[in-house]
């Protein structure tokens, strides 16, 4: 065997791990984002949010995740590449396989997809960074906190005037979440007069709420989600035979976990932005 066909071979099982990995997490970030369509004001999703983006493992598991994601990507375009220039003369009238078709159809479906992550990436990930505008956040125990220990350093004043500032433009009292544990739903420059004294959040469960209501989006978050699930159902089965894992006795149970995952998933997703339109 060349080493070109090794080369080839270990991209694909480095593809289909990536691939594997990333369809594992996505029954994790379901579970997370079902939170919202609880009627708790966002307790459960806050509490679950604020664990994620605070917790030291789950920033590591971050990194992981955006490598996958990223290798997951790149070799599958490196691959396509790879396959296109194998067979560079194209003749007018090709044959339509079965095999040609589902790789055109995994490109589009993958191309759709790696779009709509650009735009969940903007209203979530990025407002987090602070590259893009959302909703924000304080925790009401470390105000609390914030107000103790600048009357004990001789900062109060200053202190006292910026708070003096967030009040006079926020009503904190229709801002304040049924557990009293947060002072949310706050626009950018609701929150400016606290940045540089308490840390101040991003609202997820608000920026969530905000973009579920528009039909827009969410008629685009239903579709693509349809459309991860038709990828799903040909990657998932791709992935266990490029790593070996196909047999003609239980070739079957693969097939119907992978409709079952499929199912879970699609279904999953899709009950959120149904929630926010008629029942939220």
């Amino acid at each position: 065997m060349n080493l070109p066909k090794i080369a080839s071979i270990s991209k694909k099982i480095v593809v289909a791990l990536a691939g594997l990995f990333l369809a594992l997490f996505l029954l994790v970030h379901m579970g997370i984002n079902l939170c919202l369509v609880r009627p708790d004001d966002g307790q459960w999703f806050l509490a679950a949010s604020d664990f994620m983006g605070s917790n030291y493992v789950v920033k590591v598991f971050e990194i992981v995740l955006f490598a996958a994601v990223f290798v997951h990507i790149m070799l599958n375009i490196i691959l396509y590449i790879q396959n296109r220039k194998a067979r560079p003369v194209r003749y007018k009238r090709q044959s339509k396989t079965k095999t040609s078709s589902t790789s055109r159809l995994m490109m589009l479906s993958g191309i759709l997809i790696f779009l709509f992550l650009i735009l969940h990436f903007f209203n979530f990930f990025f407002v987090k960074l602070g590259w893009s505008d959302g909703k924000y956040m304080v925790n009401v125990e470390k105000v609390n906190e914030c107000l103790a220990t600048s009357a004990l350093n001789g900062e109060e004043e200053a202190v006292m005037a910026k708070f003096a500032d967030f009040e006079r433009g926020v009503d904190v009292k229709s801002h304040l979440s049924k557990d009293g544990k947060w002072i949310y739903n706050l626009t950018s420059e609701e929150a400016e007069p606290l940045r540089g004294v308490v840390k101040v959040k991003a609202d997820f469960y608000h920026v969530a709420a905000d973009l579920f209501t528009q039909p827009l989006y969410s008629i685009i978050y239903l579709l693509i989600f349809i459309v991860l699930g038709i990828h799903l159902t040909h990657a998932i089965p791709s992935a266990f035979q490029t790593l070996g894992l196909n047999h003609n006795k239980y070739n079957g149970f693969i097939k119907w976990f992978t409709w079952g995952y499929v199912a879970v998933i699609v279904l999953g997703f899709s009950a959120i932005p149904v929630y926010f339109l008629f029942f939220f």
